[in-house]
């Protein structure tokens, strides 16, 4: 089963049970609003009444954290903005069709930004301490980021994890999916570059220096280092990301049928 095929079926089984649960959830609101007399079950409802609050709670804590942290970085990269290389990059990447910011900064910044309209920023660190083929990697690996809309994706991903984060299945789930955007993100740099080479070079460079990651981004050094050397060393490989499902699987199942059997008391 391909890379691609398996990140759709995890996604698939994540909103399998995120729909089970509302609908279920529905179901119990509907039967606790009709219902004449609470004091059979007042705990039970208590219970359930205290588990759609926290879910509410952290979905609006998350879409207005991440609204902050937006305006937050793109006034903060604005202000950092360093005009003429901007320009000079643009042009030099024009093929690409996405918006290249450079920031005047020393440290490593190399991300994917933005949602509707996702753009690539990169620091003038990166420009000075990497030759132009490892630059080209960075770009286009952050390129396939934009293309792939993996900003979006994440974020979601994020959002369903952290509001149903008592399902024990979400965060395997979710370290799968942003290890394997990492993956595809450098298997499509090896591809478009036909090597392995200037990948390489960058994350031996990576694994030697301290990284900043605003909450926005899908940043380049983010996470699944270890798995993404193993992959430009063996590129011929496919490489076997590790994940815990069953226990989770079966924990989040058996929650899953007591909530059912309990909202039917």
């Amino acid at each position: 089963m391909s890379a691609r095929l398996k990140l759709r079926w995890m996604s698939a089984l994540m909103l399998v049970f995120i729909a089970v649960f509302s609908v279920q959830m529905g179901i119990f609101v509907t039967r606790q609003v009709g219902e004449s007399s609470l004091k059979a079950c007042i705990m039970l409802y208590w219970a359930f009444d205290l588990i759609i609050a926290y879910t509410l709670i952290r979905v609006t804590w998350r879409i207005t954290a991440q609204a902050y942290l937006s305006r937050k970085w793109n006034r903060l990269f604005g202000s950092m903005k360093h005009d003429k290389l901007t320009k000079a990059l643009n042009y030099k990447y024009r093929s690409l069709g996405t918006e290249i910011i450079v920031v005047q900064d020393e440290a490593f910044v190399a991300l994917a930004m933005g949602m509707l309209k996702p753009k690539i920023i990169i620091s003038t660190h990166v420009l000075e301490q990497f030759s132009d083929k490892e630059v080209k990697a960075i770009l286009l690996h952050e390129w396939h980021h934009c293309r792939n809309r993996d900003n979006v994706k994440l974020f979601l991903m994020t959002l369903f994890t952290e509001a149903f984060g008592y399902w024990p299945i979400m965060k395997p789930i979710f370290r799968y999916y942003e290890t394997w955007t990492e993956l595809l993100a450098d298997r499509f740099v090896m591809t478009r570059m036909g090597t392995e080479l200037h990948l390489a070079k960058v994350l031996l460079k990576l694994s030697k220096w301290g990284k900043i990651q605003p909450a926005v981004a899908v940043h380049f050094a983010a996470s699944a280092l270890n798995y993404r050397m193993m992959q430009v060393l063996e590129p011929n490989e496919t490489v076997k990301v590790k994940i815990a499902l069953l226990r989770p699987l079966l924990f989040s199942i058996s929650m899953l049928l007591l909530l059912m059997l309990g909202g039917d008391t």
